[in-house]
């Protein structure tokens, strides 16, 4: 009787951490173990897309599962930010699409490539779960080579790092970023951080050369003040903007940390040198 009751005991337990959900991070480990064990050594593969309610999560599960690819040494591994895929994609209309690539289409685009194997995934709401999904398609036929799916609990704080942040909350690191940008640093946006403070340097180091630097009777006196103010307030601005941008629109986010401001030396309409506020933006080629 004993017996029976703790073989029940056992099996139920089991069956518990069975059906646990796992974290993020961990879905995304066992994922690529299924992969390493159903593909031979040395192909050549892409991780391709992933998609999710949230393009950060997205995002952080194709750099996390090329990262954990690339450095089993398993595999030749390519992302879909690789040149190589970039320049094959330019011939490849299939790509201009803003959603998912369909399996007929991946299939081509790795022939393209050169590939023997593209990989895709989703993250689903389920109700009480995110259910985790990967699938490794081979070149030759649209079947998968690789399937693995898996339960991901909605408590994850990795998941719940990524969500939206709600409208307190944003106004709540908008107005820390007064400090010199201290809600984007705790908000873990750097650049965010970076950009606020700088403009608060510029608008010091103007308010510094207009008190020591420049006499009264000079040309160029109130002209620093009077920009550093203005560069002081465009940080301020920024500052309280910054949360909603950075969490909202990625693609917005990329054009705004491009843009650097910067105080340069101009000739006035007098020939005098005079403080200017330069903005510069920077293309990645």
């Amino acid at each position: 009787m004993k017996k029976i009751v703790a073989a029940v005991v056992f099996s139920l337990t089991a069956l518990s951490v069975y059906g646990q959900a796992a974290s993020l991070d961990e879905a995304i480990k066992n994922s690529v173990t299924h992969i390493q064990g159903g593909l031979a050594n040395g192909a050549k593969i892409v991780v391709y897309q992933f998609q999710s309610h949230n393009t950060r999560i997205s995002d952080y599960v194709l750099k996390e599962m090329f990262n954990l690819l690339v450095n089993s040494r398993n595999f030749t591994v390519l992302d879909r930010t690789s040149q190589e895929v970039i320049n094959a994609e330019r011939n490849f209309q299939y790509v201009a699409n803003a959603g998912m690539v369909s399996d007929e289409s991946l299939m081509s685009l790795t022939k393209i490539i050169g590939a023997q194997a593209i990989v895709t995934g989703s993250l689903d709401d389920a109700v009480s779960e995110y259910r985790f999904y990967i699938k490794v398609i081979g070149t030759e036929t649209t079947q998968a080579l690789v399937s693995f799916a898996g339960s991901v609990s909605k408590s994850d704080k990795r998941i719940k790092g990524f969500q939206p942040k709600s409208g307190g909350e944003k106004i709540g690191t908008g107005a820390l970023n007064i400090a010199l940008g201290l809600g984007s640093y705790i908000e873990g946006d750097v650049a965010g951080g970076l950009t606020i403070t700088a403009g608060y340097a510029i608008a010091a180091g103007l308010f510094v050369t207009e008190a020591l630097a420049l006499d009264r009777d000079s040309p160029a006196a109130g002209v620093p003040g009077t920009i550093g103010f203005g560069v002081a307030g465009l940080a301020l601005a920024y500052g309280f903007a910054r949360p909603f941008i950075y969490n909202r629109s990625p693609k917005l986010v990329s054009i705004t940390d491009s843009i650097r401001p910067n105080i340069v030396m101009v000739p006035d309409i007098y020939g005098n040198n005079s403080y200017a506020v330069q903005l510069s933006y920077t293309i990645k080629f």
